[in-house]
């Protein structure tokens, strides 16, 4: 009899609406079989049609599937029969199976594209415990895990998705659609209301602004005049776009930009000088680049031609002629006010910046190590100068130097024609313990400009750093600020900075300064991070830029306009103070302003010359002073010992350690093993240092040839420090 091999089950096959087929496969026939037989079997129940000797073709065969089968495993019995009339037998059985689709995938949370992130998301569920997700347009394959699954990076677009559990493919889900950024359409009003960060700002018709204004970019249409005011602030994450209008930025507005995106067309960005004179120049910089080259002379047309220059790290300030030279994105250029200006009246030099605005990151090379380089803010908005300083402090020290316009002396009293008027506008400073100001002193006609930097670089602003390796300083967005421009080093009503609870500072800043403008401020700080010993970011020195006095406190020899102390603070610190007079006569040292816990610490000063302590805090102190430098007059201290023979200089016991002298032989006892001794004058000046001690007693001789008040500093073992103050003789 006729016969064939046949396969155990048919091709399976996904349950569908429709009517479908699937294929049996055989082999090996025997007798030369003709037609073929399928008897189905009863249960489950199917709408299966027999096929009665019906021609039997090559393999395979072809199995109809009738619509509305439902899922399951249906088993069928195969026999063939020749020309003879042959039948096989026993018949086959084989089993076709219909696979249950997976769960169509149930839409969920739709997350809107948004500035910060520009694609979408859909969250989905119902899914089986693993497959294979695919969204279309475009039938991408997202593998997932679980039965819920978020579906990530979507453009604007509508979306479906199917999954396969690995057999079958679900139905197609309901639209999801993502939708893109709004677009706010300004003409005489706004086309979505007031304007977001998510949305696209675009300007058609003039527009001028009543307060800050955020977007996502922004596009100013040809023929349209928009005026961001003095005060406001425009925050656009992506690209701003010019594209023929007339975009302007008046003083103290700020253009703040997130992303590092090209911009399109100019601006006209306006600044407005400290209050200058005759002669006077102001620290320059661009926060904008142009084709043709802004060039100084664009800044400022009526300057003497040889009156514009740049700083060379090696060679100090060079000219340049007519001021041709085009002003380069983060470097810092000095330029003298117009020959028109008066030279007694202090007035604003309104300067015009128009190109494009500065945006992302702007590289300086530094080209040599311990040299100063006159740097300047690259961007139409502030700086915060704490991460100006972090993201730099492997290439450049952290005190920064803003100059305040100094002008020679005048004589300015018609009562008194043979005094002359110091206006001490030097150098301010600003690291991360604080910042010290400018001033003009109590009797100054003109006290011109008396704030302290305020912990931003405003736009347009030029300033002197110095470097502490070759490298690249790097200006950043992350760096930029809203609003905080206005300090172009004018007179504003807060002159105190922020003391936040995350960061300590308890700090003293000091004025030395006369009756006719001499001034100097000094700051010491004790605060979070900062160190007994130099730090580069916490302490700064004195830049002598002032012609007539300088004042200063003194660590490891350096003089220091900010010195930043280590936490926790101890009340037998003492802090040597110095100063330079190019002016005899009287002088005054006095407390500017104190934050922290100097708000009720006692601070004395000590003069060494007469021997007294002054109570700062009751009165200033007054003396008088012959010409020259003096670096071992003055001291601040926070307990009172009223002269150098009360008992702290006849004990001189400080935390259990005891140090006395007699006939210039300087012994120690400690409590615990001594590991270190130092022995500094007033100064600050290192006289005696002994490392790896291992005893609890030192003796010192000749630590010093004259007798004088000398600093013993003990480090034990165990850490801790003391210092103390004895009488060398």
């Amino acid at each position: 009899m006729p016969s064939v091999v046949l396969s155990a089950a048919a091709v399976p096959v996904c349950i569908t609406t429709g009517a479908q087929t699937t294929t049996l496969s055989y082999s090996g026939a025997t007798q030369t079989p003709t037609t073929y037989s399928i008897v189905w079997n009863a249960s489950p129940a199917n709408t299966f049609a027999a096929v009665t000797n019906v021609a039997l073709p090559a393999s395979p065969i072809t199995i109809a599937i009738p619509s509305g089968t439902a899922a399951g495993t249906y088993t069928g019995t195969f026999t063939v029969r020749n020309a003879n009339g042959c039948v096989s037998s026993p018949g086959q059985s084989f089993n076709l199976v219909v696979n249950p689709l997976p769960a169509t995938p149930t839409i969920g949370t739709i997350t809107l594209p948004t500035c910060a992130v520009p694609t979408g998301s859909v969250a989905l569920s119902g899914l089986p415990a693993g497959g294979t997700l695919i969204s279309y347009p475009g039938a991408v394959t997202r593998p997932y895990t679980g039965t819920t699954a978020t579906v990530s990076g979507l453009a604007a677009n509508t979306y479906t998705f199917t999954v396969n559990n690995g057999t079958c493919t679900s139905l197609v889900s309901s639209n999801a659609v993502v939708p893109g950024l709004v677009t706010n359409t300004y003409t005489t009003s706004w086309s979505n209301g007031t304007p977001t960060m998510d949305q696209n700002l675009v300007f058609a018709g003039d527009f001028s602004t009543s307060g800050n204004l955020n977007g996502c970019s922004c596009v100013v249409n040809t023929g349209v005049n928009v005026t961001v005011n003095s005060g406001h602030t425009l925050s656009i994450m992506n690209a701003v776009t010019n594209s023929g209008g007339v975009f302007t930025f008046e003083n103290n507005a700020s253009l703040l930009q997130t992303n590092n995106v090209t911009n399109t067309g100019n601006i006209t960005y306006k600044r407005s000088s400290a209050p200058v004179r005759l002669y006077d120049y102001t620290y320059w910089s661009s926060p904008v680049k142009r084709t043709p080259a802004f060039t100084l002379n664009d800044l400022s047309p009526n300057t003497s031609a040889t009156d514009y220059y740049r700083y060379d790290p090696n060679n100090g300030w060079i000219a340049i002629n007519q001021g041709l030279t085009e002003m380069l994105p983060g470097i810092g250029y000095i330029v003298a006010v117009p020959e028109s200006f008066d030279q007694d009246v202090p007035t604003n030099y309104p300067a015009t910046f128009v190109g494009i605005p500065n945006n992302g990151t702007i590289p300086v090379t530094i080209t040599t190590a311990e040299k100063w380089n006159l740097l300047g803010n690259p961007y139409p908005s502030a700086v915060y100068a704490d991460q100006f300083i972090f993201n730099n402090s492997a290439t450049l020290y952290g005190t920064l130097y803003f100059w305040t316009h100094n002008s020679a002396p005048a004589n300015t009293d018609p009562n008194a024609p043979n005094r002359l008027y110091f206006d001490s506008n030097d150098y301010a400073s600003y690291n991360l313990t604080g910042s010290v100001g400018t001033g003009s002193g109590t009797g100054a006609v003109n006290p011109g400009n008396q704030n302290p930097p305020l912990g931003y670089i405003a736009a347009g602003q030029g300033f002197f750093v110095k470097s502490k390796a070759a490298g690249t300083a790097n200006f950043t967005n992350i760096m930029r600020v809203a609003a905080n421009n206005a300090q172009f080093f004018k007179t504003t009503n807060n002159t105190n900075e922020t003391n936040t609870a995350e960061i300590e500072k308890n700090r003293i800043w000091l004025n030395l300064s006369n009756v006719d403008g001499a001034f100097k401020q000094a700051l010491i700080g004790y605060v979070t991070g900062a160190t007994n010993g130099w730090d580069d970011n916490y302490d700064g020195t004195s830049f002598n830029g002032n012609e007539y006095v300088d004042f200063y406190s003194i660590n490891e020899t350096k003089k220091l306009t900010i010195q930043g102390r280590a936490l926790p603070f101890t009340d037998t610190d003492v802090i040597p103070l110095g100063y330079k007079s190019t002016i005899a006569g009287e002088f005054s040292i006095s407390i500017d302003r104190t934050d922290g816990i100097f708000n009720t610490q006692a601070i004395y000063l000590e003069d060494k010359l007469n021997g007294t302590i002054h109570d700062l805090k009751a009165a200033n102190y007054t003396f008088t002073t012959a010409i020259g430098t003096f670096a071992d007059r003055f001291a601040v201290l926070y307990a009172n010992r009223s002269t150098l023979g009360n008992p702290d200089f006849e004990n001189n016991l400080v935390d259990n350690v005891l140090v006395s002298v007699k006939d210039k032989v300087i012994k120690i006892a400690a409590p615990e093993t001594i590991s270190e001794v130092a022995v500094f004058d007033i100064s600050g000046k290192l006289l005696f240092n002994k490392k790896k001690v291992e005893d609890t007693t030192v003796e010192i001789t000749n630590a010093a040839s004259n007798s004088q008040i000398l600093l013993v500093k003990v480090i034990l073992k165990n850490a801790e420090t003391s210092t103390i103050k004895v009488r060398y003789q």
